[in-house]
């Protein structure tokens, strides 16, 4: 029995570092068009790190500091974990011919060695629920950006960009909605802010908090 023990606590190094077996990862997605010509989300197993923005025809934003809720992170790792750490990166290119949805560029820091891909589209189950899974993050940023600069300089439109939001949640379209209730309860304590968009954002973290 002791020994079974003894192997099974020097077994847990080698489980963990399976777990989180890389050090960083980049999700970059380039646009054919449209405000942004790139939009990067930069995280560590931890679920902190950083988006940087670059608007179309101007130099890149100022990074953004960014941590995932708890289950967004656990997702984060999954879909990292679902791809074997990008073990086949040389196939994630779909060989059907497909419009131009964006190039999307993938870099996995690993302590022994750095793996890259790229691709528009993939047929691959677990590349697209990865890189659905980092549109929603990159979407999430957009419109909580966009909702953040409304509360300063245009309140009025923050129903119409909560409504938005709303709207995008119930489609799947945010990657980490347990990570919106930080910005969410930033709305509610707000006072100039119009009630009923307070009131809105108050039953959009019920809500979030009851899908948990």
């Amino acid at each position: 029995m002791k020994l079974v023990i003894v192997l099974f606590l020097a077994a847990l190094p080698l489980f963990a570092q399976g777990k989180d077996s890389f050090t960083r990862f980049i999700y970059c997605r380039e646009y054919p068009s449209g405000v942004y010509e790139k939009q990067c989300v930069d995280l560590k197993p931890d679920g902190t790190g950083e988006s940087r923005f670059k608007p179309r025809g101007s130099q890149e934003m100022p990074p953004l500091a960014l941590t995932l809720s708890s289950q967004g992170r656990e997702k984060f790792v999954s879909v990292i974990a679902a791809t074997q750490n990008l073990k086949d990166r040389d196939k994630y290119e779909s060989k059907r011919r497909v419009a131009n949805l964006g190039r999307k560029y993938l870099t996995l820091e690993m302590p022994s060695e750095k793996r890259e891909a790229a691709f528009n589209y993939s047929d691959l189950k677990e590349v697209s629920t990865l890189a659905t899974f980092f549109d929603g993050l990159i979407n999430q940023i957009t419109i909580m950006q966009d909702i953040e600069s409304a509360a300063r300089y245009e309140r009025l439109s923050v129903p119409e960009r909560l409504d938005q939001l709303e709207n995008d949640i119930k489609l799947g379209r945010i990657g980490d909605p347990q990570g919106l209730i930080p910005a969410l309860d930033k709305i509610i304590e707000d006072q100039r802010i119009l009630e009923y968009a307070r009131q809105h954002a108050q039953q959009m973290k019920s809500q979030i908090l009851i899908s948990k």
